[in-house]
């Protein structure tokens, strides 16, 4: 049996040498844009991971001062509070009334003393 098959190009040699070059320069190319892609890729997540890391540091700060805030708040209310518990007291009002403004109690003598002032020089 005779084979229908033939070859198309029967001068070209099968080895090509003038197409490895080719392929290399090929393969080279493309090896430099897949280094490029990555070198971008990598430089764009480290970007944003700098850029995330430094929001969080800046609320970190801003929720520790807004706690410390918060903690002085609180304190200031509960002292507040303190203070509005004293003023419904009747014996505390009067005696607070008595040292403001020099008032007294019938039958009661009330002292007015110099403040003392300390001079540092």
């Amino acid at each position: 049996m005779a084979s229908n098959v033939s070859q198309l190009h029967p001068r070209q040699s099968t080895t090509r040498p003038h197409k490895a070059g080719a392929a290399l320069r090929v393969h080279k190319r493309r090896l430099m844009m897949f280094g490029a892609a990555l070198v971008i890729v990598t430089g764009v997540g480290s970007y944003q991971l700098l850029t995330t890391n430094n929001a969080i540091k800046t609320q970190s700060t801003a929720v520790a001062s807004a706690q410390a805030d918060l903690a002085k708040a609180k304190a200031e209310k509960q002292n507040l509070r303190v203070k509005i518990d004293q003023l419904n007291n009747e014996q505390y009002l009067g005696k607070l009334v008595r040292e403001r403004y020099l008032m007294s109690k019938p039958g009661e003598v009330v002292f007015s003393l110099p403040s003392v002032q300390t001079d540092a020089k």
